[in-house]
């Protein structure tokens, strides 16, 4: 399955956000990752996984895909995006934050976005924050890179150091052409993933304003630090809770994900 722009909505700064939906049930808002946006594998997988039995809403953050890229950016940019997307739905809406995207959503859950649940998993938070995560050090090199013409340099660099990926995966990444060619196309806004992510850090004023349910998962065939991570989340968030999927690592099979949707999501917490 080929996604594509179904429509497109406009943000609270006039920002076009492009916007695809796909399947029919409770509706359930995607937000994906530092490289996730429409026509990538992983999105149409877990799309084409979830469309039996939710009403599967994606959409590209701004500067990605066919969304616009009103500048200055800021954090609250993205809530209103967000936002915007969730108030064009005529219906409860519950939320679905991959990797970067459950950052993104757990800032909207805490701006008021009447999101009624959400599931975040594994957001690449550190439970303790290294010296190089910093946000401003961290997201200014990323910056730098990307000014100067270094965008594959950005790449690498956020792979490892946010997604924590091995150098040798990297390297065998560069060696598929077409897929490394994609990931560099999003080089220039992968320094702003590191600030929503308040440089790594948990945002705990922002986790502490959550008044919905949250599931917060991780897999156990991920890298020990994503467990950590979501459990210190959890800790985070009034009443939320923590839940691994056996045999996943950082990008889940639909199939895995649509389990815990269809347990945490219930009727009551659709309930308007």
């Amino acid at each position: 399955m080929d996604q594509h722009v179904d429509r497109t909505v406009v943000s609270a700064d006039g920002t076009v956000i492009a916007v695809s939906d796909a399947g029919t049930g409770p509706a359930l808002v995607v937000v994906g990752g530092a490289f996730d946006h429409h026509g990538t594998p992983y999105l149409e997988h877990l799309t084409a996984g979830l469309r039996d039995r939710y009403r599967v809403v994606t959409y590209d953050r701004r500067g990605r895909g066919a969304s616009g890229d009103t500048l200055p950016w800021a954090i609250e940019r993205e809530v209103e995006d967000l936002a915007a997307v969730v108030s064009a739905i005529d219906e409860p809406v519950a939320a679905l934050g991959l990797c970067v995207g459950a950052g993104v959503v757990l800032r909207g859950l805490s701006g008021g976005v009447p999101i009624a649940a959400a599931v975040l998993y594994e957001p690449p938070y550190r439970a303790t924050v290294d010296p190089h995560a910093d946000d401003v050090v961290f997201a200014d090199l990323l910056d730098e890179h990307v000014a100067a013409g270094r965008r594959a340099q950005a790449v690498r660099a956020f792979l490892a150091q946010v997604l924590g990926v091995p150098m040798g995966v990297i390297t065998a990444l560069r060696l598929k052409g077409a897929l490394w060619r994609s990931l560099v196309v999003d080089a220039h806004v992968l320094s702003r993933d590191v600030r929503v992510l308040n440089g790594l850090a948990i945002p705990e004023r922002v986790a502490a304003a959550v008044g919905v349910p949250v599931v917060v998962g991780a897999g156990t065939d991920g890298l020990e630090w994503m467990r950590d991570a979501a459990r210190a989340v959890v800790d985070a968030v009034p009443g939320s809770e923590y839940v691994e999927l056996p045999g996943q690592g950082h990008v889940p099979d639909p199939e895995a994900l649509g389990t815990v949707l269809d347990r945490f999501l219930s009727p009551a917490m659709m309930a308007e």
